[in-house]
């Protein structure tokens, strides 16, 4: 069977939900709902991100060891974000033990730090998907993102862009977002695009990208982001919200044709590259990772790790590894790092009903 034959079953039995039962609100309410939501959401100000926390790290505090929980597998994007964080992060906290807990979609190693005691030094590197997807596609999560967890620091936010053949866009001259739209409205009929699977980063962009445009695409759901990037360089699959570090090497070997970045700003690695929210307006999609300590912990104790961990990330070694993969480094702390995650929670919340995404 071929990849197309096993996306399109995957499609339709994953894409969409089925109407609850009840009264629905029409599809121009739930985009209006979608649209107002999404504009008074606060989107990581300047400002915001230069504050610091309250409580200084004492200089001659050395803490026991701790265990960061890492709840996906060893050599993904989050474990290669916490690594230098880590090792710059120990001169002023000592030894930092990484764990792996994958399972469950990061619900496995989020449970064990929700359900921790401030005496048991867990913390959590935790991501959207664990504190802002996951609690709308599974209602048996175990924890509560927002009650269970202490957020202590934002480290990164992980563009995606938006890419296609190159040889497919030279065909159907398509190589601004601009371009795509103008496409997609002439002939009505829908782009392909893939993704690693239901609720994902890239099946959710392509719901937002749909919800606000009001054009067309079909939804072929993978087992995997490579997965899903293989179904795009073979022409299974037309389009790919993709994570920059995986689909970079093949835009710089001509391969695929980057669109746009699906961030408010350009990402530093592809300059030219637009935003999707120049000609989508209100479009902003990016994973992010933070550090998340559990809700019994004392607040002079989280203040404390908050700080240490903030210098480590304004370290040059922490800077420059984390551009180089092509995340963008952040250091939103404590009170401004619930109140993005509240907020991205929401949002989520919003796309995944709006949308009618199937629970998992």
């Amino acid at each position: 069977m071929t990849p197309r034959h096993d996306a399109n079953r995957a499609m339709s039995r994953h894409a969409r939900a089925p109407a609850p039962a009840g009264p629905q609100p029409s599809a121009r309410l739930a985009r209006r709902s979608l649209l107002a939501a999404l504009a008074a959401l606060p989107w990581l100000p300047a400002a915001a991100q230069a504050q610091q926390p309250s409580a200084a790290q004492p200089r001659d505090a050395k803490p026991d060891s701790l265990t960061l929980i890492v709840p996906y597998a060893a050599g993904g994007p989050l474990d290669r974000t916490a690594r230098p964080l880590v090792e710059a992060s120990t001169a002023k906290l000592g030894a930092i033990q990484i764990l792996y807990v994958p399972g469950d979609g990061g619900a496995k190693g989020s449970n064990m730090v929700a359900q921790a005691t401030a005496q048991d030094r867990l913390l959590l590197m935790g991501a959207a998907a664990t504190h802002a997807v996951l609690p709308w596609l599974q209602p048996q999560l175990g924890y509560d993102p927002l009650r269970d967890f202490q957020p202590l620091v934002l480290v990164a936010r992980v563009p995606n862009v938006l890419v296609m053949r190159s040889d497919l866009a030279r065909q159907w001259r398509i190589r601004t977002p601009l371009d795509l739209q103008r496409f997609l409205a002439k002939h009505r009929q829908p782009l392909r695009y893939a993704s690693g699977g239901p609720g994902s980063s890239g099946h959710l962009s392509g719901e937002m990208y749909q919800m606000l445009t009001r054009l067309p695409l079909l939804h072929l759901p993978f087992g995997g982001t490579q997965p899903a990037l293989s179904a795009l360089l073979d022409g299974s699959a037309d389009l790919l919200f993709d994570s920059l570090a995986s689909s970079l090497p093949h835009i710089r070997a001509g391969r695929l044709q980057a669109l746009a970045v699906t961030t408010l700003e350009r990402a530093p690695l592809l300059p030219e590259v637009p935003s999707l929210n120049d000609t989508v307006q209100g479009f902003n999609m990016a994973n992010w990772f933070g550090l998340f300590a559990p809700a019994s912990w004392p607040a002079e104790q989280a203040q404390r790790h908050a700080a240490a961990f903030s210098q480590a990330m304004r370290s040059r070694p922490v800077q420059d590894t984390l551009s180089a993969m092509g995340v963008l480094p952040e250091e939103l702390q404590l009170q401004e790092f619930a109140r993005f995650v509240r907020s991205e929670h929401s949002k989520y919340g919003l796309l995944v009903q709006a949308a009618r995404i199937r629970q998992l």
